[in-house]
């Protein structure tokens, strides 16, 4: 990879980082928001359930199977100079997408009861149940523009605009912030705030399409409704299947994330969303920004296969260095980063997370940092076989990624759910663990009371994340070596574990001084920081710039 190129490359990812950076920032006060509003319960369960449909279907239809399908071909054929081609493949792909997601819409308002009745076991509780079919019925209608905003999203990236698109989220979590601030300092109901934040769910994701649409009708001059059938559409609908089979199995697999979490004592999954965002921020912030610059480019090279090569391991370079520190700082660290953010905004208003909730949640995101690593660097193995026209080969690896996520999580859920943390944040059980039969559920009085403390069930849907993600990474890597015929592999396991057990033992040390909430929490990651990037420097690592313009493969 010559200089000029990994600058567009830095450059790219940098942009990438950037927009994903401010959009990931709004996201965590989102939820700092959400929580501090709505606490851990039944309501925020019913929430975040709402969330989850329409989430799956953007995901499905957008962002994932765009990158996999649209991005390649539209890429290309604007690298070649054929503006025609490009703008054809553009339009009939948004009219395509457009005519699909109005279908979906119409039938998730239709059938949202029956869907809140088949997924979760709430028909228990009535006003729980009513609560969430509500709350679908306003969610879904704003997948239509969040599907949309995922083609905007290809185009720009295709025209190598990385920063408008993913920083456009920030208007979709900035209405919910402004609805959720006036919710607290209102002292509204539990249930008044949950309906009043899914219709700002909509109004952010209109918002989110419009600041994009202006840019891309500048890119695509010929855009307009078209069903056409071309060569290059004909090739986006070719990888298209393939491509939602394989996100569909990732969506599918978060999904059925959020139907077992239903299954545990309540408060359960709005543990496991508190945790979530926190354990995505570094996998978007990263993984995805440097895969989803690289993806554009290596499409432009696809059929130079030394090409692709020769920038896939400086791309996991520049993903491993932050990972390493992540990871450490999560699992040393993550109770004050927890409070730091949730637990003293709830103490300052009276409202949202009680102290063994906090713990709760950090043993979540300690749960979900074990896999961490794998899950940013498979991001960039995914996106290069991609990028090749492998869509096959990463979606037969989901399907295992399920099945490993499932079989982990349901055994671990089930048996850490008779575990929950008191009010004097110590670890306690409601029965032997290893329970057995280990199928056997606490039983529903336990479950559905609200003033139960935290259970510890979604820890094992963290830990079942986790083992999913290495298996993944394993996979994926296996078959990139196939496919290009060379060993991948960064060549820095020993200088990343040094740097971070270099800044765990700072952490750790700073955590026994018992600083405040939430001075602890920026005390910790500055001086942990400073100490990763200092040991990496002594051992020759002076900057991601430079591991970018790297292009050797060390075995």
């Amino acid at each position: 990879m010559t200089t000029s190129q990994a600058r567009t490359s830095q450059h790219g990812s940098n942009l990438v980082a950037a927009g994903i950076f401010l959009s990931r920032v709004a996201g965590l006060i989102r939820e700092v928001a959400l929580s501090v509003a709505l606490g851990l319960g039944p309501v925020t369960d019913a929430f975040r359930f709402a969330m989850r449909i329409p989430n799956v279907l953007q995901n499905l239809l957008g962002e994932g199977a765009l990158s996999a399908s649209f991005i390649p071909v539209y890429a290309r054929l604007v690298g070649d100079g054929d503006r025609d081609g490009a703008d054809r493949v553009a339009s009939t792909v948004a009219s395509m997408l457009a005519a699909v997601t109005v279908v979906l819409v119409g039938l998730g308002v239709l059938l949202a009861g029956p869907l809140v009745w088949l997924f979760t076991p709430w028909e228990n509780d009535p006003d729980q149940f009513d609560l969430a079919v509500t709350l679908t019925r306003i969610t879904t209608i704003g997948l239509g523009f969040l599907v949309l905003s995922a083609w905007c999203l290809g185009v720009l990236n295709s025209h190598r605009r990385f920063f408008l698109p993913y920083v456009a989220p920030v208007l979709w979590n900035g209405t919910q912030i402004a609805v959720l601030t006036v919710a607290i300092f209102g002292g509204w109901e539990l249930e008044t705030v949950a309906v009043a934040t899914a219709w700002a769910v909509v109004a952010g994701g209109l918002a989110q399409l419009a600041i994009q649409l202006p840019k891309v009708t500048r890119l695509v001059p010929g855009l307009r409704p078209s069903l056409r059938r071309t060569a290059g559409v004909d090739d986006v609908l070719r990888r298209f299947a393939p491509a939602v089979a394989s996100r569909g199995v990732v969506q599918i697999s978060s999904f059925v994330d959020t139907i077992l979490a239903t299954a545990l004592v309540f408060g359960g999954l709005s543990s496991y969303a508190a945790a979530l965002p926190l354990y995505l921020l570094p996998i978007s912030l990263f993984g995805f920004s440097v895969a989803a610059a690289e993806l554009a480019e290596m499409s432009r090279r696809s059929s130079e296969q030394e090409a692709v090569a020769a920038r896939v391991v400086p791309a996991l370079r520049r993903v491993i260095v932050p990972a390493g520190f992540v990871t450490t700082t999560y699992l040393v660290a993550g109770r004050p980063i927890v409070d730091g953010l949730y637990g003293w905004l709830s103490r300052l208003f009276g409202r949202g997370f009680e102290a063994n909730d906090v713990t709760a949640v950090a043993l979540v995101l300690s749960a979900f940092a074990i896999g961490l690593p794998a899950a940013m660097t498979a991001r960039i193995t995914q996106n290069t076989l991609y990028s090749l026209g492998d869509v096959r080969g990463p979606a037969k690896i989901a399907v295992v990624r399920l099945l490993v996520s499932i079989g982990v999580s349901v055994v671990a859920m089930l048996q850490l759910d008779w575990l929950f943390v008191s009010d004097g944040g110590t670890i306690e059980r409601l029965a032997d663990v290893p329970h057995w039969p280990p199928w056997e559920r606490v039983p529903q009085d336990i479950r559905l009371a609200e003033d139960r403390p935290p259970h510890l069930g979604p820890v094992g849907l963290a830990l079942g994340a986790s083992a999913a993600a290495w298996t993944e990474w394993y996979l994926l890597r296996r078959l990139l070596r196939r496919r290009l015929g060379t060993p991948v592999r960064s060549g820095w396991a020993g200088l990343i574990t040094g740097a971070s057990g270099a800044a765990g033992a700072v952490m750790i040390a700073i955590r026994l001084v018992g600083l405040p909430s939430p001075i602890d929490a920026v005390v910790i990651v500055v001086a942990g920081g400073s100490v990763f990037v200092g040991a990496l420097w002594m051992q020759g690592v002076r900057s991601l710039a430079a591991v970018a313009s790297s292009h050797d493969q060390a075995d």
